[in-house]
């Protein structure tokens, strides 16, 4: 018996050709993620190896426009006293000579704001000399504000507590209470706003440039965190006590800086060291004076810092899920549409 064949079972045919999707332009650095040391490396423009140099040159003219606006504004103002022999001045108004007083809202205001205008001066250098634009601030190209408000939610609290429990455990030898006037206002308003800016500019300086251009020229970010750290002491007056707090903090922020692929969290840490400091100093009119430090001192000053950039990491790892000893990566902005 033969079997009667069956009928094949015909699919519809397309009578029309498949579209393929358009291709949508990819963005700047759209390759591979880059650690925050290697962000260099998004385009090939920015990693010439002569890159660095150019930046630095960038920033060297940049910082001599500064120092000769800072010196013809301080020419004037001498000129401005020394022909004004019938207007008495505020002592408030006149900085001292080392500009270490508490007190001083000039002083502070000269102090803090001079090491401020490194900010700008970084963010340009690396935009005009090196043709980075915005990857200092981190791997996506600007700076995270939800991640270092949600940071300083819990440093800045936890470092005041410490600090200002530390100082009323042991208080200063010339504690005193200064003058409750508009000078003293002056001063809170100055530490207010600017010791964030300070904190902020030293972080630029002293760790996000320098990893940059290190990591120009290589992949191991050892350099960036290791080789700024003595450029960093040698900043400080402290003794040799103080001098290791210092370059501990330095190879802290460092870590931090290429862990999380940013500024924010150090800039978040160095202002909650700071700013409690800086806030209850009047109090003390020798506290900005730099010298020798109590080696006790060394464990107030280590012991949070080291907790707290252990707990940043935790939750850095959690956040964007990456090992402990990993680093976030990105692409930099994304092109402008």
């Amino acid at each position: 018996m033969t079997e009667t064949p069956t009928a094949a079972v015909q699919l519809p045919v397309q009578t029309h050709p498949v579209q393929p999707h358009p291709v949508q332009p990819h963005p700047v650095g759209a390759g591979d993620p880059l650690a925050y040391h290697r962000l260099a490396h998004l385009r090939p423009r920015t990693s010439r190896w002569w890159r660095p140099f150019a930046t630095l040159g960038a920033g060297a003219g940049l910082l001599l426009g500064l120092v000769v606006i800072a010196l013809v504004v301080a020419v004037v103002s001498v000129i401005a006293v020394e022909h004004s022999p019938g207007v008495t001045w505020p002592g408030a108004l006149t900085p001292s000579t080392d500009l270490d007083d508490p007190r001083n809202p000039v002083d502070l205001l000269l102090s803090l704001g001079l090491i401020a205008l490194l900010l700008p001066l970084v963010v340009l250098a690396l935009r005009w000399g090196g043709g980075q634009r915005g990857t200092v601030h981190s791997v996506v190209g600007r700076f995270r504000w939800g991640m270092a408000l949600r940071a300083a939610a819990v440093v800045l609290p936890g470092y005041a507590l410490v600090l200002w429990t530390a100082t009323a455990l042991a208080p200063p030898a010339d504690l005193s209470l200064p003058p409750l006037d508009v000078s003293l206002l002056a001063v809170v308003v100055v530490v207010l706003l600017l010791t964030p800016l300070q904190c902020a500019a030293e972080e630029y300086a002293f760790r996000g440039l320098p990893m940059q251009l290190l990591g120009t020229w290589s992949r191991w970010p050892v350099l960036g965190v290791v080789l700024p750290v003595p450029l960093f002491v040698l900043g400080h007056g402290y003794d040799r006590v103080g001098l290791v707090d210092i370059a501990v903090f330095a190879l802290a922020m460092g870590f931090l800086v290429w862990k999380s692929g940013g500024l924010e969290l150090a800039v978040v840490v160095h202002t909650a060291n700071n700013l409690p400091l800086l806030l209850v100093s009047p109090l003390s009119p020798s506290s900005l004076q730099q010298g020798a430090v109590d080696p006790w001192l060394l464990v107030v000053s280590l012991t949070p810092m080291l907790l707290t950039t252990a707990g940043l990491t935790v939750w850095v790892s959690r956040t964007h899920g990456v090992g402990l000893l990993e680093p976030v990566r990105g692409r930099g902005r994304p092109a402008q549409p």
